[in-house]
């Protein structure tokens, strides 16, 4: 009996903490990893590196699916885009202009380095040249 006592109070008297387990697996995926050290003459010339001008970005993009619309017979018109779109005409025909601007001038302002003078402000409140040649922006 003695031991059966001694066997009850063992049970009782060794309390075992138990925590949850969650098992992790680790995968390597890819090669070894490298610490390249960089020059601060490539960070300096990153940070000083042009951005998009995003509003420029945006109305190119529209102005030249606006254009597709109309060459694909989709819509009739600039007017009809501006029904469709909830815009007012002028808006929309003076982004489909933006479509008349030299490829060179295009891809300026897509790569963030076009003239400083050439802003949606002075897009929209000014006429340029239909000559790509002509096109010169203050």
């Amino acid at each position: 009996m003695n031991d059966q006592l001694h066997r009850r109070d063992s049970l009782v008297s060794s309390k075992v903490d138990i925590s949850p387990f969650k098992p992790i697996k680790f995968k390597q995926r890819g090669g070894r990893k490298i610490t390249i050290p960089v020059s601060d003459a490539v960070i300096e010339g990153q940070l000083k590196k042009p951005a998009a001008n995003r509003a420029l970005v945006h109305a190119l993009a529209k102005a030249f699916y606006w254009a597709r619309l109309i060459d694909e017979g989709i819509v009739s018109s600039g007017s009809e885009i501006a029904i469709k779109e909830g815009l007012e005409a002028s808006t929309v025909n003076e982004r489909l202009r933006m479509t008349l601007l030299s490829p060179a001038i295009i891809e300026s302002i897509l790569n963030g380095i076009q003239p400083e003078g050439l802003t949606m402000n002075w897009l929209t409140r000014n006429s340029f040249d239909n000559n790509w040649k002509n096109q010169i922006f203050n």
